[in-house]
């Protein structure tokens, strides 16, 4: 990084070289107009010569006074090189420095002597296109949403919130109690009713026996880690291969040794056959990570029937009135349809806008801002629901709030620690992208201002800034023969 020394310094070179550049692309501009009339030029010096040459021809006839007008053509054709030079003939002088106080120095002389302002504002040398695009480059504008952006989250979060209360609702229709008379999802009692052909079901469970399927009870699937459809897959295939059971209660994790192991592959097999046994039963198979919540024995919420129950209690009391994977399908419909809306808007956006095709919409902050601020909305129309049905826990819309946690987590290490360090990387991108067109745009300028011989600068030495005054003319003189 530049010390502010370093900064204060750099006011006055910009300024100079700001007036230098402005300087060379006159010049050079008039040299591209004098360059222009060179046929023009061209015609009226083959006009002259034709003049001179059929005067001389008759040189022995010719007076004294047709001797001096041949002279006069002649010194004609030597004006119109001239006036020619003259048109583009600027001049050069060096200035001398080995440090860059130096430098610095020698800019603010230059800037006297050639009465220049060397503290104008950096943006005065920017034009108001210039300005647009820097403003466009910003770090925080490449994520700053406009109107359309606030149109579309806002509508795939009301979808979402409509889903939740009109699709979603509860599991199943309540039929006494405190919540007597809510009305539980079509969609979900269409899936709850849903079985496997009786001969496959026959198979799979003689086929896939488990050691931790021993407990027994309507609600043994929610009491093993084994029938937990996320966590299952690993600690499921860990009790086959081990011949135990892992069990909850309580709060506590439960361990009993029941039969004899098999081997992993044979593990995974069965674990994936024997959730799929079980996923179109009765009670069905709880929602993903139920487990982790059978294990929070902690909390005091008021039940229905005026008694109080943890947070383990309370997991249980929802399995048992529907709140199984399948209400978690049913669920799962209101963050898919902001995924859906917002997505398919970003994309189409995006192909519109770039001309790239490759996009990440997950790693990028503004779109996964955008995910995030839909989520909120349906998770905020969910709280609402829940109060609407007299805080009814079974109308938690469990899916959806673990779509604000999936984009909420990131989005906090962002804010918190990656914003500073990618605002750098995108500053260095731009840096790297407006050298290498200055680069480009130097050796043009040296190539139409005829500089391509200039003495090289080496780092260390003596070097040297140019800039207007006098030094050796650019073109050299045209010679003329018969």
């Amino acid at each position: 990084m530049l010390t502010q020394e370093e900064l204060d310094g750099l006011h006055p070179i910009i300024n100079v070289q700001y007036n230098i550049v402005t300087k060379m692309t006159q010049k050079i501009e008039d040299i591209e107009t004098a360059f222009s009339t060179n046929r023009d030029t061209a015609m009226e010096i083959i006009s002259v010569q034709k003049m001179l040459d059929e005067l001389l021809q008759d040189i022995e006839l010719l007076s004294e006074e047709d001797i001096l007008n041949a002279q006069l053509e002649t010194e004609s054709i030597n004006s119109i090189y001239e006036k020619k030079r003259a048109e583009i003939k600027f001049y050069f002088e060096k200035i001398e420095f080995t440090t860059w106080d130096d430098y610095v120095v020698e800019c603010y002389k230059y800037s006297l002597k050639n009465d220049i302002n060397p503290f104008v504002p950096y943006e005065m040398f920017l034009s108001n296109i210039d300005l647009e695009t820097i403003n466009s480059e910003k770090y925080s504008k490449q994520f700053k949403w406009d109107k359309w952006d606030y149109i579309f989250v806002g509508l795939a979060g009301i979808v979402a919130a409509l889903t939740d209360i009109f699709i979603v609702a509860i599991p199943k229709d309540m039929t006494s109690g405190v919540y007597k008379g809510q009305k539980g999802s079509p969609l979900t009692k269409w899936l709850q009713s849903l079985r496997l052909p009786d001969g496959l079901q026959s198979w799979l469970e003689n086929v896939a026996k488990v050691p931790y399927d021993n407990t027994g009870g309507s609600t043994h699937r929610i009491d093993t880690i084994g029938h937990d459809p996320i966590l299952g897959l690993i600690f499921g295939v860990i009790d086959i291969i081990r011949g135990t059971s892992t069990s909850l209660k309580d709060g506590i994790i439960v361990i009993e040794k029941v039969s004899v192991g098999t081997d992993p592959l044979e593990a995974v097999v069965k674990q994936f056959l024997h959730l799929c046994s079980d996923v179109c039963t009765k009670k069905g198979l709880p929602i993903p990570f139920a487990s982790i919540f059978e294990l929070l024995n902690v909390g005091s919420f008021k039940r229905p029937n005026g008694k109080t129950a943890t947070i383990s209690q309370l997991t249980k009391w929802m399995y048992y009135h529907g709140y199984d994977l399948r209400h978690f399908a049913t669920m799962s419909i209101t963050p898919a349809s902001i995924e859906i809306i917002l997505r398919m808007y970003i994309m189409i956006r995006h192909f519109v806008e770039n001309d790239d095709i490759v996009f990440m919409v997950g790693g990028n902050p503004k779109y996964r801002s955008m995910l995030l601020s839909s989520h909120s909305i349906a998770c905020a129309a969910n709280v609402g629901k829940v109060y609407l049905r007299q805080g009814n826990p079974l109308a938690i819309n469990y899916a959806e709030w673990l779509a604000l946690i999936r984009y909420l987590i990131p989005s906090v290490k962002y804010w918190l620690f990656d914003r500073a360090e990618l605002e750098l990387k995108h500053l260095e991108s731009i840096n790297d992208d407006i050298w290498d067109q200055l680069l480009q745009n130097s050796d043009k300028l040296l190539k139409k201002s005829k500089f391509e011989n200039m003495e090289p600068i080496i780092l260390g030495e003596v070097t040297s800034c140019y800039r207007s005054a006098r030094s050796e003319d650019m073109l050299a003189s045209a010679t003329w023969t018969r």
